[in-house]
């Protein structure tokens, strides 16, 4: 017989029993309690096809409280002590549901993902109707679910504007860390939800949330020049310093979320324009770079360059990024000393292969499974606010937008690496089930 390799929920299982201290209870619940066992054979009598239950005293996936492979047809869902049965068993028939009509994965759009959720909850209902199992959704419960998906959709729709992207995967990212940096502030779940949303239109709070930090977007970034030679996360400068006025940097904050809003709406068309940009080779000593410019002098350029920083990070996969930016406050044309100063900013990025640092500070990794990456120049883009002209909130709309990305410190070490999610990770497997943290949004 073949030896097929474990299945996605057996290798998260022998990761977790890996992390956990010898004397730890196993996290799995073998066999698994009665009412589960009752509703697994119910499936299996009604034709719905799966494979194995794994009821575990800790999740899989923390983001998670149960999930369905489409591949193996398992299901695992998490049964704490404190966690009510009914919850559970709630649980494990959603993910039942998604067992008796699998979804066709990946999802073109969020709508669809979410309108497949709730097709998916409705069909649980049918199925703890058809069992005996209806004490399991009262009717403010169901209440609750359908309310709950639609905000789980609407953040996800608002994280794709905040982002700047309509990527699925990578607001799932954005909103993760959003929720993270929102939780640390003391936010609770329905204040992130109503900035999120627009409910509450604090400028205050959407500036926060604006200039999450984006470095956790890229999956691994190499520090290795000199932090203190970066923006400080926590100094304001340039115009920022300036704005006193308080409707001077709210209108900067509106500004960057037109932008952002506007690169996710216009993302192909925007990438497009940005694939036939002209880079010019230049060679200094033995390093040999490629360099662009871009003038900001409204809000259509402000866009533009936004997508530019966007792409040139987001699409870096394969390789550690090495982050620098510049900035050159005042500049002035000797003819012109009398007007608005000019303002420059340089972004440095350069690119090394995983091949070259991950089987290095990970040696149990096999090179061959990591992505091929040819060896990149690096690239320097210098962005130009031209003098002459009083462009104040639109060049503190791309400070904010700049300093979302100078937080990559933080999730760095000088002269290591850093990665904040595994290059090897399994995605688009699994359907997993809505948590409490997806519903309250922190």
């Amino acid at each position: 017989m073949p030896n097929h390799p474990p299945s996605t929920f057996t290798r998260q299982l022998q990761a977790l029993r890996a992390s956990l201290p010898p004397e730890a209870p196993d996290p799995l619940i073998d066999p698994p309690p009665h009412a589960f066992l009752r509703l697994w054979e119910c499936a299996r009598a009604a034709g719905i096809v799966v494979s194995k239950l794994f009821v575990v005293r800790q999740p899989l996936d923390s983001h998670a409280a149960g999930a369905y492979s489409v591949e193996h047809h398992d299901i695992w869902v998490w049964s704490a002590p404190e966690m009510p049965e009914e919850q559970v068993l709630r649980t494990l028939l959603h993910e039942l549901a998604h067992a008796q009509c699998p979804p066709k994965l990946p999802y073109a759009s969020f709508e669809e993902e979410w309108a497949e959720e709730r097709a998916t909850w409705q069909r649980a209902i049918a199925l703890a109707h058809r069992w005996g199992m209806t004490h399991l959704f009262p009717e403010e419960t169901i209440a609750e679910i359908q309310e709950e998906v639609e905000a789980c959709l609407q953040q996800r729709l608002a994280a794709s504007t905040i982002l700047g992207s309509t990527d699925m995967e990578r607001t799932e990212q954005a909103l993760r860390q959003i929720r993270l940096e929102a939780h640390a502030r003391g936010w609770t779940g329905q204040l992130l939800h109503d900035v999120l949303t627009g409910t509450c239109a604090n400028p205050g709070y959407l500036g926060q949330v604006l200039t999450f930090d984006r470095c956790v977007l890229h999956a691994c970034w190499e520090t290795v020049h000199e932090p203190e030679a970066d923006p400080d996360p926590d100094t304001l400068f340039g115009p920022l310093s300036h704005l006193h006025d308080a409707t001077q940097l709210i209108r900067a904050v509106e500004m960057l979320q037109r932008a952002l809003a506007s690169c996710a709406r216009q993302e192909e068309a925007l990438r497009a324009r940005l694939a036939s940009r002209s880079w010019h080779r230049t060679t200094s000593g033995k390093v040999s770079y490629e360099q662009s410019r871009q003038v900001i002098h409204d809000e259509t350029a402000l866009q533009e360059a936004i997508a530019l920083v966007n792409q040139l990070c987001f699409e870096a996969r394969g390789y550690a990024l090495r982050m620098h930016w510049q900035q050159y406050e005042t500049l002035f044309a000797q003819h012109d000393q009398e007007r608005q100063p000019a303002h420059l900013y340089c972004l440095q990025l350069i690119f090394t292969p995983w091949t070259e640092v991950l089987t290095t500070i990970a040696p149990w990794m096999d090179a061959a499974e990591l992505p091929p990456c040819p060896p990149r120049h690096p690239r320097a883009v210098w962005f130009l606010f031209p003098s002459g002209q009083d462009i104040t909130p639109l060049e503190a709309a791309w400070q904010l937008f700049v300093l979302s990305w100078v937080n990559c410190a933080d999730i760095s070490y000088e002269g290591l690496f850093h990665t904040s999610t595994s290059p090897l990770q399994d995605s688009g497997e699994s359907q997993r089930a809505v948590t409490s943290e997806d519903m309250e949004g922190v």
